[in-house]
């Protein structure tokens, strides 16, 4: 049974052939003119299927390109995640990205807000520079293997991501299966983020409110452990096993078909 599963609009010939989309927005501006609208049309109606990585995307791409999907989530390889125990957590908040979209000055704010506060807390950013220096509460990281990145996450107190946009965020995902609690902004989707069960949704861009919510996983105990037990069975859903199955379910309807 051979299958070609693309991702991005492309002609192929291939056939049967499953499109998948990851975004019809670009750093939160819509890509979708009426040229691309034309021309991704014309090829989405010579594939089998088309899949869409979250129910918030599809609803996107309904509106924007006028063409259904299925959904199936991005898939996570659990057993490359060594979660750190509550014990051996370090004082330190993982911030991932700095394009504009990613918001790190907001990342920036609620740290400063926090030690201001009294909490012995560093924010670690990763991504390219952005002509911030390092200092005792700010550290930029660029150029780490995807290995470093995963420790640092999985030693972290928590994850903020104050982003603008999102089709799905697949660094929560990972921030899950690190047994790291989440703190982000209502552009993540709600099936990635539960409120209150496997992280903190914050309906705001103001650094305070940031603070705030981090402010209390670091306080409350309870509330930390009980996102980072929550988040390790979620993240479980996700698992390239379970994912790898649902695309195998539309394989076998796109060939009965």
């Amino acid at each position: 049974m051979d299958v070609a599963i693309v991702n991005g609009v492309v002609p192929l010939r291939f056939s049967p052939k499953i499109i998948v989309n990851h975004g019809v927005f670009t750093d939160g501006i819509s890509t979708a003119g009426k040229l691309y609208r034309w021309v991704a049309k014309l090829l989405y109606r010579r594939y089998d299927a088309v899949v869409c990585v979250s129910n918030k995307l599809r609803s996107e791409v309904r509106s924007n390109l006028g063409v259904d999907c299925r959904v199936v989530p991005l898939p996570i390889k659990l057993e490359l995640y060594k979660p750190a125990s509550p014990g051996e957590r370090e004082n330190v908040i993982v911030h991932i990205g700095t394009r504009p979209i990613k918001n790190p000055q907001i990342s920036i704010e609620a740290i400063k807000i926090l030690r201001r506060h009294g909490y012995n807390v560093k924010l670690v950013i990763i991504g390219a520079p952005i002509g911030i220096p390092s200092d005792e509460a700010v550290e930029f990281r660029s150029g780490l293997r995807e290995s470093e990145k995963l420790e640092l996450l999985c030693r972290a107190k928590a994850l903020i991501l104050p982003s603008s946009y999102e089709t799905f965020s697949y660094v929560t995902l990972e921030a899950m299966a690190c047994g790291t609690p989440a703190v982000v902004s209502s552009a993540v989707p709600e099936e990635v983020v539960i409120d209150g069960y496997n992280g903190i949704r914050v309906d705001s861009y103001d650094p305070r409110d940031y603070a705030d919510a981090l402010e209390s996983l670091l306080r409350n105990e309870e509330l930390w452990l009980r996102l980072h037990s929550n988040g390790l069975k979620f993240v479980k859903w996700f698992d390239h096993i379970s994912v790898t199955k649902k695309y195998l379910n539309i394989i076998s309807e796109v060939y009965d078909g």
